[in-house]
């Protein structure tokens, strides 16, 4: 899928997230929201796109991948600790990212959107919050009214991080969990799906139920 606006969109993995990504960015395309043209994927295993209908190339893996001028990068894994270490490794190798938000999400203005992020069909963004670079929130995720999130978050579907409440770098927050407003997840924390995080959060941590307790430590 070419664009004609200059900009081509490389999409870094090519698994299940990978090819939802795409069609994100196929979406906003058609949309006029982006202005761009899709290139292919990074993967550095024998994913195939294809036999899933998604006829876009593999162009290498990515410690192979040599950007061009109009290339820009999203990261497409589930898992932050491994979105940052991709960004990492992108970064080392010259890449530049854009941010992908689907037609159907809700964006409120003011607020503030990193780059490399990428926020789905049917998630909303509220006044004032603000997402660090290389977040995903995902489809039917909600971001609370002033909410902090910082770089390589990734928020579940039909999760919600409620108003004034803030994660740390990195934290997971699991399907259908819930922070309340004003708390703190501190960065490496995971919230097990279906959790209500009622008190703040320690780094690094895994926490489960409702009230959310300490699960496992690091």
């Amino acid at each position: 899928m070419s664009g004609g606006h200059g900009i081509t969109l490389v999409i870094a993995a090519a698994g299940g997230l990978g090819r939802e990504v795409a069609g994100y960015a196929g979406d906003a395309i058609a949309a006029g929201r982006l202005k761009a043209g899709l290139r292919g994927f990074l993967d550095d295993s024998d994913a195939d796109p294809a036999a899933f209908g998604v006829a876009l190339p593999v162009l290498g893996a990515i410690d192979s991948y040599r950007p061009l001028e109009t290339d820009r990068v999203v990261v497409a894994v589930g898992a932050p600790a491994d979105r940052a270490a991709i960004v990492g490794r992108l970064m080392a190798r010259g890449a530049r990212f854009a941010s992908i938000i689907h037609p159907l999400a809700w964006v409120a203005r003011p607020s503030e959107i990193g780059e490399g992020c990428v926020i789905a069909p049917f998630a909303t963004i509220g006044m004032n919050a603000r997402l660090g670079p290389h977040c995903l929130i995902n489809t039917h995720a909600g971001i609370g009214h002033d909410a902090e999130l910082e770089a390589c978050c990734v928020v579940s579907p039909h999760a919600v991080v409620n108003g004034g409440a803030a994660l740390g770098h990195g934290v997971l927050i699991g399907s259908a969990a819930v922070v309340t407003p004003r708390r703190r997840v501190g960065g490496g924390a995971q919230v097990s799906a279906g959790s209500v995080v009622q008190s703040d959060v320690p780094g690094g941590v895994t926490v489960w139920g409702n009230p959310a307790r300490i699960v496992a430590r690091p």
